[in-house]
């Protein structure tokens, strides 16, 4: 199995965790290289999937559900020789079709404060909190604490990589 981005290992005890409260009719689904139509975002025109050592493509999809609750999971990674205000530009109008695109590129001192969330029933708006962008980088969230996409842009020495997430949960408050 490739390896995960590194903002799915951090979260990787969680969903093992959860996998064991899974007990009456839930389940597991677990497949390398991720899943392009459940992110619902475009690639950016001319990039490639990213690979790991092992010529592995990187990417994943990960769905645990049980009778009360349910998460999936979907992470993408792809190379473009374009630059980072390019990929910056098209994924921050491909998110606009989702809602309100915030901009977690800063760190969250540096970046001017967040509206208020807005509690719309248990769905809540998503904030940056403390995610951001490497430097030179881009962070992108939109949707709410129940349904998110996120576009990560990191600049390299002959252009960029970026991620394309999706996490999609229910009954997890």
């Amino acid at each position: 199995m490739p390896s995960l981005p590194s903002f799915a290992r951090a979260g990787a005890p969680l969903l093992l965790a959860l996998a064991a409260l899974a007990a009456h009719a839930g389940g597991l689904d677990i497949h390398a290289g991720g899943d392009l139509a459940a992110v619902g975002l475009p690639v950016y025109p001319g990039a490639v999937r990213q690979v790991d050592k092992d010529d592995a493509t990187n990417g994943f999809s990960f769905g645990l559900w049980g009778e009360s609750f349910g998460i999936h999971l979907n992470a993408l990674a792809y190379r473009s020789g374009a630059s980072v205000d390019e990929v910056a530009g098209f994924y921050r109008d491909a998110l606009a079709g989702y809602g309100t695109v915030l901009d977690c590129s800063a760190k969250r001192a540096d970046r001017p404060a967040e509206p208020k969330r807005k509690d719309k029933g248990k769905d809540k708006a998503l904030a940056c909190d403390d995610d951001h962008a490497d430097p030179g980088g881009r962070l992108y969230k939109v949707g709410t604490e129940h349904d998110e996409r996120i576009v990560r842009i990191r600049p390299e020495s002959s252009g960029v990589s970026f991620q394309l997430v999706r996490i999609d949960t229910r009954g997890l408050d």
